[in-house]
């Protein structure tokens, strides 16, 4: 006998209404989007190109669904965003007038909310926001983007406490994979890669399913997943060898 809550029924169908971003091929994605209730994790050195790569999944994804984006680092470039968005939506519709493009640019910022943290507490309050409230009442929203999840690791360490970085990016990485769940929502986030390194295989994990990890060599060659990549103003764009 399978008994379940009456709440955990609804966040169900909840969940199955939500837009798929699972069938959006893109330049990273070339097989498809993130499953629902999936975590995407997006690392790399710093200046390696985190922000802007998340930047180009959501322009791309936001075609499709809402879209809450917590800007930790205060990298996120609007002006930059808005260019992926358009950039995106002109590969999507080849044939679209200017006046049908602009429409679509318009929805699709109407679609994105940007919500800035500036520490450790905030993104607290954020999570729970989103939770109790903001998850349940709009049901378009399919994919929380998050920049820079450990940004305030410095911030949070207490005197002479030796939280190790992986502890504390697990931490956080479980109350998002937790309204993922809950809710039937994906998530990307960068990450330095610093913090993903676990060096104690007791330690706590948490199952990942999808990881990007950036590079960039001494040589200036830069890679995704071992693939040679080149960035300019149209993000990262992956080159054929």
């Amino acid at each position: 006998m399978d008994i379940t809550s009456a709440a955990t029924l609804y966040l169900q169908q909840l969940g199955k209404q939500r837009p798929s971003i699972s069938d959006l091929n893109s330049n990273i994605f070339t097989n498809g989007g993130p499953e629902p209730s999936s975590l995407v994790e997006i690392s790399g050195v710093r200046k390696s190109g985190k922000s802007l790569l998340l930047m180009q999944l959501v322009a791309h994804y936001v075609q499709r669904c809402d879209v809450i984006f917590f800007n930790i680092s205060n990298k996120i470039d609007a002006q930059l965003l808005g260019r992926l968005i358009k950039d995106a939506l002109e590969n999507s519709n080849p044939n679209a007038t200017p006046a049908e493009l602009e429409d679509k640019i318009e929805k699709c910022m109407d679609s994105l909310k940007i919500i800035n943290c500036f520490s450790s507490s905030q993104l607290e309050m954020a999570i729970k926001a989103l939770d109790q409230y903001i998850l349940l009442d709009n049901g378009r929203i399919s994919l929380i983007a998050v920049d820079s999840l450990c940004e305030f690791y410095w911030l949070d360490l207490e005197p002479e406490a030796r939280q190790r970085k992986y502890t504390y990016y697990m931490n956080w990485l479980a109350r998002l994979k937790k309204i993922c769940n809950k809710f039937y929502v994906s998530c990307i986030y960068t990450v330095d890669s610093s913090f993903n390194r676990n060096q104690y295989t007791s330690s706590r994990s948490i199952s990942i399913d999808y990881k990007l990890h950036l590079d960039l060599l001494r040589s200036g060659v830069r890679t995704l997943n071992d693939q040679n990549i080149c960035i300019n103003d149209k993000g990262v764009q992956i080159i054929d060898k």
